[in-house]
């Protein structure tokens, strides 16, 4: 079971990575676009900062869940190496449950937002703040799903790092 957990998390992530990949090419695109666009070609489109910012939260939302399931996540340990490995399990799972509850939080008081959001437009564009907020629940979702299943891998005996 817990393999079968590892893949879907591994293709979670690279979802994810593509997920990234994609906002950052939006938010360039998009960014170089309204320069191009105000000085070289005098055309009047005006959403595309508003565009950019959509990229920019995905990116960030994403970016997020992808670093912290790879453990690339900026963290300070500072007791760690003074603990013995029970207690950094301890801690560890100490810390995976708080991160869960935090997801949880978070992604239920996201769904109240988006349902308010839904029928707002973005000026100038066809999009709703729907898109953008839907980032905070997608990546909450994917965090939390890592941290369940590292908690299930330290149930099963896994070493904390």
């Amino acid at each position: 079971m817990l393999r079968t957990l590892n893949r879907i998390e591994r293709w979670l992530t690279a979802v994810n990575q593509v997920i990234v990949f994609v906002a950052m090419l939006v938010v360039l695109a998009f960014t170089f676009g309204q320069a191009l666009d105000r000085y070289l070609l005098h055309t009047a489109f005006d959403a595309h900062d508003q565009i950019a910012k959509i990229g920019l939260v995905w990116l960030v939302f994403a970016g997020t869940a992808v670093a912290y399931a790879q453990h690339a996540n900026l963290r300070i340990d500072l007791i760690s190496k003074y603990l013995r490995p029970g207690l950094r399990r301890g801690r560890e799972a100490l810390f995976e449950l708080a991160t869960l509850a935090l997801c949880v939080v978070v992604n239920v008081k996201a769904w109240n937002v988006l349902e308010v959001v839904a029928f707002q437009q973005i000026m100038g564009t066809p999009f709703t703040n729907a898109v953008p907020y839907s980032a905070i629940v997608a990546s909450t979702a994917a965090i939390g799903f890592t941290c369940v299943l590292r908690l299930l891998s330290l149930l099963a005996g896994r070493r904390a790092p």
